[in-house]
């Protein structure tokens, strides 16, 4: 019996360094993000794209410097979507981007603790879903026409299914796992989408209607009211899901929406976006208009800063995107045309105190200066 006790032990202490080492391998340590640029009195925020991530370390530090420079204090980072992600995501490695697959690099884990150390983090998550839709076509949204997106998953698969599930499971991770301040949700827009058949009887239930409501021609009435009330309803279903999940691990929920001005001159929300409304559950929203050159005249400018001056500050974030058109997502980023220097000075005029520039890699020399000297002499909050 005394013969048997070291060996009992040895086999113990092997069990036990065994145990050791798998959960030394699998252990992720939760990161905090840096508290002191989390509250920010107003926002100079710099969304960074890349045209090449895997490229991408070489100019960090250029890019950094110009926007310390320029005053900025939030840098969002593209965090990817569900089916393409730019930092490794254990147990999703088939939705690891390209970039991440080859270099085994983590961009946003390297990024946000860089940047974290001087500003404000926002991890950026696109909604957009083309490979997942490809998977998974059923979960695909429907248009008013009866065509189903190659990129939008239908409201209530957001909602309530297996992709809003990977969605808040990705924002949890992050949030848990990352040194950022806040999470921002993009993409999700749902107007000329969202009409398929789960769609509709959720709509039904909400409503008590037997259909969708139809013009006279047959078509489905996308601007009926009911369309829009249930639509923001469905969302704030999920926001609040997700503004909780972010609560809970100490970060803030931002909500990236659209508004437009008509050619009369008046901002336009699209039935089913609702400021008020998602502003019970996501902490801040970036609004900003189309890249259509007709929405960035002095006169468009003047009624976007009008509007948005209703809102409380600190709660919106006027948006600017530096594309000269609108593209389709099928654009490759080095095809796309920034707009001109002077129509970015105009938008600058406008922005007031708070101000979310997209994307970092259509910026030049110049527009970098234009930026510092009309940031100059403002203290960074």
């Amino acid at each position: 019996m005394k013969k048997r006790l070291p060996l009992a032990l040895f086999i113990l202490s092997g069990i036990f360094i065994i145990a050791v080492l798998v959960f030394l391998a699998v252990y992720r340590p939760a990161r905090a993000a840096n508290a002191h640029y989390t509250n920010l009195g107003s926002i100079r925020a710099m969304r960074v794209d890349y045209l090449d991530e895997d490229a991408s370390r070489g100019q960090v530090p250029a890019l950094e410097k110009q926007m310390q420079q320029a005053g900025i204090n939030l840098v969002a980072l593209g965090a990817g979507r569900v089916d393409w992600t730019y930092f490794l995501w254990p147990g999703h490695q088939d939705q690891w981007s390209g970039d991440v697959r080859s270099s085994g690099r983590d961009f946003l884990l390297e990024d946000s603790s860089r940047f974290g150390k001087w500003a404000h983090v926002s991890a950026v998550v696109d909604v957009l879903a083309p490979l997942y839709i490809q998977a998974n076509p059923q979960a695909a949204a429907v248009s008013w026409t009866g065509t189903p997106s190659k990129y939008l998953v239908g409201t209530m698969e957001l909602v309530d299914g297996q992709f809003g599930q990977e969605l808040l499971q990705m924002i949890e991770d992050i949030a848990t796992y990352y040194p950022v301040n806040s999470i921002t949700l993009t993409e999700l827009v749902f107007y000329t989408d969202g009409f398929g058949e789960t769609d509709k009887a959720a709509y039904m239930d909400y409503t008590g209607r037997s259909d969708w409501p139809h013009n006279a021609n047959g078509t489905i009435d996308i601007d009926e009211p009911s369309i829009g009330t249930w639509r923001v309803y469905e969302i704030d279903r999920f926001l609040e899901k997700a503004t909780a999940i972010a609560h809970q691990h100490g970060k803030q929920l931002f909500l990236e929406t659209h508004l437009r001005v008509d050619p009369g001159g008046w901002v336009v929300l699209e039935n089913g976006t609702d400021p008020d409304q998602f502003l019970k559950y996501a902490d801040r929203l970036v609004m900003r208009c189309s890249n259509d050159p007709d929405e960035r005249t002095q006169t468009a400018l003047a009624a976007i800063s009008q509007y948005l001056s209703r809102y409380p500050e600190n709660r919106i974030v006027p948006g600017l995107g530096l594309w000269a058109r609108d593209y389709d997502s099928d654009t490759p980023r080095e095809q796309m045309s920034a707009l001109p220097l002077a129509d970015f000075q105009s938008a600058l005029q406008w922005s007031g105190r708070d101000l979310w520039i997209t994307p970092s890699f259509l910026m030049n020399a110049a527009d970098w200066q234009v930026l510092k000297d009309f940031w100059n002499g403002q203290s960074t909050p």
